[in-house]
């Protein structure tokens, strides 16, 4: 049985589970491999215009397999990290929105997962934490260029150097988690989040997060990017719609009834 499991709950939306409870989703080859497989499905599929990224069993993914850790070189140790950076490449450069949805313990590499997304939700009595150095391992999975953009550089070196786990309420008041609900909420919340971006102007999204990756950039180059991006825009049935909807004096409509991308 494959540890990650794709789900439609609702139109528009996609969701990929992690389900791998005897390794509390720890990111195994076997989960890794699989949840590459299952991204690259649902973000090359037209009906998807928003994905939900969450784990099953109430942990949302509890990190490295420190199991498969001993014994490696350097040489298969950059092997295996490179095998991970792909995942983390398309994640991070999807065009689509991406949703965290975090039950439990979100460790490690979990949270290098977790901070890929566009929105965080997580449950009240979840944690995101950072466990590297009781291991003698430094920060991966994206973290050094995620989580500073989230927190900043200060807290981001606290963070890793005291190895430190955060509770929701903290996650929250440090920009790390978007929304924090009770644990029994945490599905619903993060559906509600996907669907009010899958609603978004896919073509603008796409854009806004392309020129963001790209920050922190000079005044010139971010003018540069925007001139490119806005005359990219300009052009789209999106802006077409939503010149309509303005001056018709009603709410944009960025799809069409059969819900395929106008």
């Amino acid at each position: 049985m494959t540890p990650v499991r794709i789900e439609r709950p609702a139109r528009d939306v996609a969701r990929l589970v992690l389900d791998d409870p005897a390794k509390r989703n720890a990111l195994s080859a076997e989960l890794r491999n699989a949840l590459l497989a299952a991204a690259d499905t649902v973000l090359s599929d037209d009906a998807v215009r928003a994905v939900v990224l969450t784990g099953a069993g109430g942990v949302f993914c509890a990190g490295g397999d420190l199991s498969t850790m001993g014994g490696m070189t350097v040489e298969t140790g950059r092997a295996r990290m490179k095998a991970g950076h792909r995942l983390v490449r398309l994640l991070a450069g999807a065009e689509k929105p991406i949703i965290a949805a975090i039950e439990g313990p979100a460790m490690g590499g979990g949270a290098g997962l977790a901070l890929l997304a566009d929105i965080v939700v997580m449950g009240a009595g979840a944690v995101v934490g950072f466990p590297y150095f009781k291991v003698g391992l430094v920060p991966d999975y994206g973290l050094f260029h995620t989580l500073p953009r989230r927190v900043g550089v200060a807290q981001a070196r606290r963070l890793f150097v005291t190895a430190a786990t955060v509770r929701s309420g903290e996650a929250l008041a440090m920009g790390l988690a978007d929304r924090v609900v009770p644990d029994g909420e945490v599905q619903a919340a993060a559906l509600a989040e996907a669907a009010a971006l899958a609603a978004m102007p896919a073509h603008a999204f796409a854009l806004t997060k392309q020129q963001l990756a790209q920050m922190p950039a000079s005044l010139d180059a971010a003018l540069e990017m925007e001139a490119l991006a806005q005359a990219i825009a300009f052009g789209t049935a999106d802006h077409a719609e939503g010149r309509a909807a303005f001056f018709g004096k009603r709410r944009a409509v960025f799809r069409s009834d059969d819900g395929a991308e106008r």
